[in-house]
């Protein structure tokens, strides 16, 4: 469903239609989908605004609605793109599931608009349902692996880069 077809739908309905396109999500029993939609919030990003900055504590996933970001790490006042990300593409959701500092930078290279879930609010849901959601914490586990090797075939491109990327890379201890 495109966005300009969610305009007249009330906003939860929007955010389940939203949440149901994700991998982690798209089996989820429908009162527990309804769970996750109506916690869900929605934020608008300028260009060059930061979702969240490397170091600053993940505590929450975030799904592109609109727009664009780019995830990137900051070492000595340099930055290395890893992956620039569009509309449905969701991340940080490893944050749902444990405390950590985020290890990069998420910036708005575009204006637009995410949905977001913090961990405390999934994590609630989680204890009452832990039978229907443990499909959703795999499936996030499995999402993250595969990005991670997205990652690291960033990095290994940029390895001969003269640039120095590859330095960059060995100082951030990737």
């Amino acid at each position: 469903m495109t966005a300009e077809a969610h305009q007249n739908r009330s906003e939860l309905a929007q955010n389940m239609d939203y949440l149901r396109q994700l991998g982690p999500f798209e089996r989820t029993p429908f009162e527990i989908l309804r769970l996750y939609a109506y916690i869900a919030r929605r934020r608008r990003f300028r260009q060059g605004d930061f979702i969240f900055r490397q170091n600053q504590q993940a505590d929450r996933a975030h799904l592109i609605l609109s727009g664009e970001v780019t995830l990137s790490v900051e070492k000595s006042g340099r930055t290395l793109p890893l992956q620039v990300l569009g509309p449905m593409e969701f991340f940080g959701y490893m944050a749902l599931l444990a405390s950590y500092d985020w290890p990069l930078s998420a910036r708005a290279t575009a204006a637009g608009e995410t949905l977001s879930v913090d961990r405390e609010s999934f994590r609630k849901i989680l204890i009452r349902f832990p039978d229907q959601c443990i499909e959703v914490v795999d499936s996030l586990v499995r999402l993250r692996m595969q990005r991670m090797r997205e990652h690291m075939d960033t990095l290994m491109k940029n390895i001969k880069d003269p640039g120095g990327s590859a330095e960059l890379a060995r100082e951030i201890g990737v």
